[in-house]
């Protein structure tokens, strides 16, 4: 009989490396997991970093050579890409480690040249420009750019894997639960946040603990209401520090309106997961884009201003979010809701923001 170190579990040695030959084969690395129990947390980076250590031994004295070579080339990719120096190509998706500070940088197997911070493909009018001042350049004089107009906007605004730093150019509604096809690291699309399991925690299965401003509490807001709450913006910082703010959103449509929203986003055919348009039918006044779609772009607007969305919470949302965040004031005798929902809003605003949902300049 074998024993797995990390949890314990037994299985005869022919079916020990049958199972684990057919994983190293087929799987991502992250998955080459225990077959029996659910006891790993694979959104935990220290249970995995433990959990490989120990099958590589176990894996070594059972595994024909070639197919330990092949889980040992996979350990080693997957190690490699968690180097803050690690950086994928924008334009044929290899990854490599990156020593310089240049932002000009040169994919060494597409020889096509990328932008290192903004990781947007090379344009010579990015010389010499922050990656901030590029945008609001592309902004302004890109043909494409202002054609596509807020259809563009959310797909530079995409989603961006916190693990191995792994672009998306597709919106974040729809499910928020969102698997990088890169490293497997499962994460919410919309704050970052790493989907948990078998942690201690009052929500039982997978689940995210997401900030009030995200887009998971806040993409059922009406776009009146998201409105409402931009139409009081803080003051801009001091001159030296402005970035250029994306388009403000108009009840009046300044760029060309579509039939189909044509935003990127990945879609569940069969198995597979493919990247395609949007092609849900457009609303008059929201810029070419489906009402799913302008309410993610009003709460892209509202994170990058820090607005807080508790400032219009009703009696019940303002329960549920104190309820969720261990919010508890007490109750006065005698006193009377007005003042005492004041009171729990002020204590509920203690609680931050999600800094990975605020995209601060």
């Amino acid at each position: 009989m074998q024993m797995l170190t990390s949890c314990q579990c037994v299985m005869c040695q022919g079916c020990f490396k049958m199972f684990f030959e057919f994983a190293v084969r087929e799987k991502h690395v992250t998955e080459i997991v225990c077959q029996f129990c659910d006891s790993l947390d694979q959104s935990d980076p220290e249970q995995m970093d433990m959990h490989s250590s120990t099958l590589d031994t176990q894996l070594r004295d059972c595994l024909d050579p070639e197919v330990f070579d092949i889980y040992s080339k996979k350990l080693m990719e997957y190690t490699i890409m968690k180097d803050p120096k690690f950086l994928w190509c924008c334009h044929c998706s290899f990854g490599f480690i990156y020593e310089g500070n240049q932002l000009k940088i040169q994919c060494t197997s597409c020889h096509k040249s990328f932008c290192s911070q903004c990781k947007k493909p090379w344009e010579p009018q990015h010389q010499d420009l922050s990656c901030e001042m590029f945008l609001q350049w592309k902004r302004d004089n890109d043909p494409e750019w202002q054609k596509q107009g807020l259809v563009c906007f959310l797909q530079e605004n995409g989603i961006t894997c916190p693990s191995c730093g792994f672009q998306y150019a597709l919106a974040k509604g729809g499910c928020m639960h969102f698997t990088c096809l890169q490293c497997k690291h499962q994460f919410c699309s919309g704050c970052n946040q790493p989907f948990h399991k078998n942690v201690p925690c009052t929500i039982n299965g997978l689940h995210a603990h997401h900030p009030r401003d995200c887009l998971f509490y806040m993409r059922d807001w009406k776009p009146d209401r998201l409105k409402e709450l931009l139409q009081v913006r803080p003051p801009p910082p001091p001159p030296s520090t402005t970035s250029h703010p994306p388009p403000t959103p108009s009840t009046t449509s300044t760029f060309n309106h579509l039939h189909a929203c044509s935003v990127m986003q990945q879609k569940e055919e069969g198995v597979q997961l493919l990247d395609q348009t949007c092609g849900n039918k457009t609303e008059p006044g929201q810029a070419g884009l489906c009402e799913s779609h302008y309410r993610e772009y009003l709460v892209s607007l509202i994170n990058d201003n820090s607005l807080d969305p508790a400032t219009l919470y009703d009696g019940g949302e303002l329960a549920a979010a104190c309820a969720r965040y261990s919010v508890v004031v007490q109750r006065g005798e005698g006193e009377e809701d007005y003042p005492y929902k004041a009171r729990l809003l002020e204590k509920l605003k203690e609680v931050p923001l999600g800094e990975n949902v605020a995209r601060r300049k």
